[in-house]
């Protein structure tokens, strides 16, 4: 049977017995928050700026993980994340907000002093994600609030007019599809954890902007880049990248299977857009950018893909379920094996052999969700 592939044991086994307890003893940042980056010996890169981003990411994957019950440990390495982002993570926005509350910042230094304070709605994202997934693994009412705080913060300063949100405070060009990605993903992590339904008619907007911009239903692909009035911006708004192909057409099916919305003809058409003109027929993975040369694959869209694979599996899509599988066993084969056990290779090229020199520690969330969803499946009926 499909769902009993060892390779989604041992991909699940990798995430809760290597990763997370390897992360744990190795990201943390004596001052507070975790590195950006490891080198492949598991030794930090010093002295480079610091996305809060990263923090939140960090935070939710051991919020998340706490929740399945796969790391003991899991609130006190949330809490050096979350501790870190809503700290010092969180001043220098010249008082934009009449509340006080300001949100998170886009770069620390590595000193731990401010480096860019503007607000970047797609660092709020994870924010909220992170809070709304905090409330539900440890009940932390206080970071509920921060959540709806940081929603309250996008929907007053950086709401555009002609829907959706801009890039963030202050607004710069051009728009982008991936912040209101992951604030898709983060509204509905906000209504699982308090289900009220004002979240899914949010999601709802997201999802109206998506099928009026960010789909392109002739290609099959996504839209990334917009002028300020939704109009596609150089390069007819690309380039296209088969990864957020691949994690819209997982959040749609998360979408449709909280709302009954039938998400189905689209999650088709990107799944088979991705599997015909996005996908190396070598290695089975999934190029990072359509018609870069030299091609190169990245870690994240192999772990997009298979969540992809294992929800349109799910819908009835042919040999889906296969294509899961074989990808994760290609994952283990070649990105998860280092010699660091519970860390990954980055990038490959066109051949599969490793060409990065570092492991970026944002990469944990991409991972750790796929092995999330691939435990739901094992246990789907």
């Amino acid at each position: 049977m499909l769902r009993t592939d060892p390779a989604f044991s041992m991909f699940v086994e990798w995430c809760k017995t290597d990763a997370l307890p390897y992360w744990a003893a190795t990201a943390l940042r004596p001052s507070g928050g975790v590195h950006e980056f490891l080198y492949m010996d598991g030794t930090p890169v010093l002295n480079i700026n610091q996305r809060m981003r990263v923090q939140a990411r960090f935070a939710y994957v051991y919020a998340h993980a706490g929740a399945l019950g796969w790391y003991k440990d899991a609130r006190k390495i949330s809490d050096h994340a979350w501790n870190y982002l809503i700290g010092v993570g969180s001043v220098g926005a010249n008082s934009i907000s009449e509340t006080g509350y300001e949100g998170c910042a886009h770069l620390l230094g590595p000193d731990d002093q401010l480096y860019d304070g503007g607000r970047d709605t797609y660092a709020q994202a994870f924010v909220i994600l992170a809070g709304a997934w905090r409330y539900i693994a440890f009940k932390d009412e206080a970071s509920l609030q921060v959540a709806t705080d940081t929603l309250r913060l996008l929907d007053t300063y950086m709401a555009a007019d002609n829907g959706g949100y801009l890039e963030g405070y202050p607004a710069s060009l051009p728009r982008r599809q991936n912040p209101h990605m992951h604030l898709f993903e983060a509204l509905l992590a906000m209504y699982d954890a308090t289900m009220c339904q004002e979240y899914l008619k949010r999601a709802g907007e997201i999802y109206t902007l998506f099928t009026q911009f960010f789909f392109d239903k002739e290609t099959g692909t996504i839209i990334e880049y917009f002028n300020e009035d939704w109009s596609r911006a150089s390069n007819h708004g690309g380039p296209v990248e088969p990864g957020h192909m691949a994690e819209w057409c997982w959040l749609l099916r998360e979408y449709e299977a909280r709302t009954k919305e039938n998400v189905g003809n689209i999650a088709d058409q990107l799944y088979g857009t991705v599997l015909e003109i996005g996908c190396n027929k070598k290695t089975g993975f999934i190029c990072d950018i359509l018609k870069e040369l030299p091609a190169r694959y990245r870690t994240w869209p192999q772990t997009e893909w298979i969540k992809a694979s294992l929800v349109q599996e799910r819908a009835g899509y042919p040999g889906a379920g296969k294509i899961a599988a074989d990808t994760t066993r290609a994952m283990l084969n070649t990105y998860l094996n280092v010699p660091e056990k519970g860390g990954w290779g980055d990038q490959l090229d066109a051949d599969g052999e490793m060409i990065s020199s570092t492991m970026p520690t944002s990469t944990f969330y991409h991972l750790f969700c796929a092995a999330a969803e691939v435990q739901a499946f094992k246990k789907f009926n």
